[in-house]
């Protein structure tokens, strides 16, 4: 996993992309659904993923080898 430092052009895609999966998934924004939606989103930015829409409306994989709260 890169856990390299976010820029903030990378916390700001990272904003929008849970502020549109938040209401992609009709949760608050500020709900604790909206907490684990955000570390999943920013453990899938550090394993690659730097796509907004896909961060915000695509599946979420789930594995043994994926520790997602």
């Amino acid at each position: 996993m890169n856990n390299r430092i976010l820029s903030d052009s990378d916390i700001e895609l990272l904003k929008r992309a849970l502020v549109r999966r938040c209401t992609y998934l009709g949760i608050s924004p500020d709900g604790a659904a909206a907490h684990s939606a955000a570390e999943q989103l920013l453990q899938l930015f550090h394993l690659g993923w730097c796509d907004e829409k896909q961060l915000a409306t695509g599946p979420i994989p789930i594995s043994a080898d994926n520790h997602f709260h």
